[in-house]
């Protein structure tokens, strides 16, 4: 969880622990904040301290952290919506990965704390920052207390009496398509490269005209991404919306396109690549990962209105 933060955000692990840990706890004569001025013991009982080693009275009210570190985060990663759509594509990728590995890693089930991510990235949310809030707080609670079903609690009791929302409580399929339909002035999609395992700046948000985006290594469409590796056709795949919903059709490239669902990390191919014509369309959704080629990846995510 340190490392994450320091990673991503840039934040040494002192400064995350002054806002993780209650400053009045005292440890052997010594307040808090003196021990955390500690290296030593700040590396050794703090940063690598086994699960569970933490008392949770030696934390802050999680709320107050969460916020502090979101807004630190953010800001970090460039403000406003670029910030705040990094951050929920980073707490509901690549960090929850890691944190899912962590907690299997140390025996504890995992899958609470996977659920709780999708189940957050499904709310119907007025802010894209409550979404990176919600993330971010099941993060550093799961990360702290070593315990993802204790985390949920929180963070359903947290979104149940702040922003009047409920993981208990998710959209029907054939509802959320429906909404689709009803909204599409709402369904906004971007793509961030995917280069080992890191995201890559910057999101490149796609056209909502009716001809959409074309990737390529030399598109000659006004609406096109060109961020891509070397095996990947002139015109290899083209994004447009459509009634709402996204779909992707490969354009004859070369090397083929696939997509892995966000949902189930199942695999569809959508062309292997025999260089002849379009293939048929393919809907796209948010988390999913569209790949072009042996090398170019791009995580597909929901852009905030």
């Amino acid at each position: 969880m340190y490392t994450d933060f320091r990673r991503f955000g840039g934040m040494a692990h002192r400064d995350t622990a002054q806002i993780l840990l209650d400053a009045n706890i005292s440890i052997g004569g010594k307040s808090m904040t003196e021990r955390i001025a500690d290296r030593t013991f700040l590396s050794r009982e703090i940063v690598h301290a086994n699960p569970h080693a933490l008392h949770p009275e030696f934390f802050a009210d999680f709320t107050v952290s969460a916020k502090q570190i979101a807004a630190k985060l953010i800001a970090a990663r460039g403000g406003r919506q670029t910030g705040c759509s990094e951050v929920i594509a980073h707490y509901r990728g690549a960090a929850a990965t890691c944190m899912h590995d962590a907690l299997a890693d140390a025996g504890i089930d995992p899958m609470p704390y996977t659920n709780a991510v999708r189940r957050i990235m499904s709310l119907h949310l007025e802010l894209e920052s409550d979404r990176a809030l919600l993330l971010i707080m099941l993060f550093i609670i799961t990360g702290c207390l070593a315990n993802p079903r204790r985390a949920v609690e929180m963070i359903d009791r947290f979104a149940a009496t702040e922003l009047n929302a409920s993981l208990d409580t998710l959209v029907a399929p054939d509802n959320a398509h429906n909404l689709r339909e009803a909204d599409p002035a709402e369904s906004r999609l971007g793509l961030v490269r995917l280069v080992g395992g890191a995201f890559r700046l910057p999101i490149h948000e796609l056209s909502v005209a009716p001809e959409g985006t074309v990737i390529g290594c030399l598109p000659d469409s006004d609406a096109s991404i060109a961020d891509v590796d070397v095996d990947v056709s002139r015109q290899h795949a083209r994004i447009w919306r459509e009634h709402g919903r996204w779909f992707v059709a490969d354009l004859g490239s070369t090397n083929g396109t696939r997509v892995i669902s966000g949902a189930d990390k199942s695999v569809n191919i959508i062309s292997a690549g025999d260089g002849t014509e379009a293939s048929q369309p393919f809907e796209l959704r948010n988390s999913d990962i569209l790949c072009l080629g042996a090398t170019t990846r791009f995580l597909v995510m929901k852009l905030s209105v």
